[in-house]
């Protein structure tokens, strides 16, 4: 096992105030070793992990997805479940892990501030890619006060509490918030294209020419009007072209496990200690572009009347028809989730009270607008309609349909187990 160090005392911010911690950056090379590092766990509780949590998540749809190999790793490593064999290839790109330690002897939530200890990939002394960050966070004795909040967002977090004390708590509670972060959790977004923000509107129509004016020639008796041809037509404008669909929306990122280990709870009433936690919503899908406006019929060539008789015009042309509004993009789904466990001595459960929220999916995008049609031409003068056929505007185009909104995931669980 890799192991990078680089130790903080006494670091002065606001969320390591008053407390010396002591901070270690190391890379976890194998599955295996992550089970004996994220440890230690009785026997016991990973059977009941297991049979309430990883056994029907290893049977569920999404064990045929590419987060059932993060499903297996994770039931062995903090479950009972097999060696997962068939995933060895899979490891190669999931494995190492980074992992950011944290120990500290005594740590303060005071009241009314939030202590974020989030770890960013920009702290490691290597590079972390795209993969998961694991925080574990030991600490010998946290005292928690009212309405104070410890915050983890983006991480695999495991916390290792030795001993936490209420402190005037009262009727107050203090909170545990875990959730995502769209800076950390790159993964999520790296298997769908690039969005487009801006809609992609269709390009107009061209505008059709003017039929060419009859050629005449002077005679003794007057001009005379050479036979015209289809030149001297106006021509029709052109379609406008569809706008193209939007985007759809990249999904919510995944709200990662969190393994939360009590020693001892002193001090704590019921529901003092109030856990939230919710997977990233999904982002909206992109506007449909517009459809182009079709482009205007030319104008026929007037006829004349000479003294050789009546040459007739000629007829304009349709206007193009406009373009289709392009459909907007779907949402993207909410994040997914893992579940999150609590361990804490006999009878202690009532201590904690767990929110949790449905991760919700993003709104579709609008649909484009429809292109106008365009305009007729005119007929020449003198023109005389001989087919019956007459000369239309071009026809509208249909506006785009509202894209789809994102499914909508599941709240995460949250399970307790009362140690023997």
């Amino acid at each position: 096992m890799e192991n990078y160090i680089d130790t903080v005392t006494n670091t002065g911010s606001n969320a390591l105030a008053n407390c010396n911690a002591d901070i270690k950056y190391i890379l976890i090379p194998t599955v295996e070793e992550a089970k004996k590092f994220f440890g230690p766990i009785s026997l016991n509780e990973r059977k009941w992990r297991s049979k309430i949590y990883f056994d029907d998540l290893q049977k569920s749809p999404r064990s045929k997805l590419g987060i059932g190999e993060h499903d297996r790793a994770e039931a062995y490593i903090f479950g009972n479940g097999s060696f997962p064999n068939t995933d060895l290839n899979a490891h190669q790109s999931h494995f190492p892990v980074s992992v950011k330690v944290m120990q500290i002897e005594e740590l303060f939530l005071f009241p009314g501030k939030t202590l974020d200890l989030t770890a960013y990939p920009d702290e490691f002394p290597w590079d972390t890619g795209d993969s998961e960050i694991y925080l574990v966070l030991t600490v010998k004795r946290l005292i928690i006060r009212s309405q104070s909040k410890l915050m983890v967002k983006g991480n695999v977090f495991i916390l290792n509490c030795e001993e936490a004390v209420a402190n005037n708590l009262n009727d107050g509670h203090a909170t545990i918030e875990l959730g995502t972060s769209d800076l950390i959790q790159q993964r999520s977004f790296s298997r769908v294209k690039p969005v487009n923000e801006e809609p992609l509107h269709g390009m107009m129509g061209t505008d059709g020419s003017d039929g060419f004016a009859l050629i005449t020639e002077s005679t003794p008796l007057g001009m005379r009007a050479l036979d015209g041809d289809e030149l001297c037509h106006g021509d029709n404008g052109t379609n406008g072209y569809n706008g193209l669909k939007g985007c759809a929306g990249r999904n919510g990122a995944m709200l990662f496990l969190s393994d939360l280990r009590f020693g001892s709870l002193t001090g704590f009433g019921p529901h003092s200690i109030q856990l939230k936690a919710v997977a990233g919503a999904g982002f909206p899908g992109t506007d449909g572009g517009n459809g182009g406006d079709g482009g205007n019929g030319g104008n026929g060539a007037d006829g004349l009347a000479t003294s050789f008789g009546i040459v007739p015009g000629f007829p304009g042309g349709h206007g193009g028809h406009g373009g289709n509004g392009g459909n907007g993009g779907q949402g993207g789904n909410g994040g997914m989730c893992c579940d999150i466990f609590i361990s804490v001595p006999p009878m202690q459960s009532a201590v904690f009270k767990s929110t949790t929220f449905s991760s919700s999916g993003g709104n579709g995008g609008k649909g484009g607008k429809a292109g106008n049609g365009g305009l007729a031409g005119t007929n020449g003068f003198l023109y005389k309609n001989k087919t019956g056929v007459q000369i239309e505007n071009g026809k509208d185009g249909q506006d785009g349909l509202t894209g789809k909104t994102g499914k909508t995931r599941e709240a995460p669980k949250v399970h307790i187990y009362e140690r023997k």
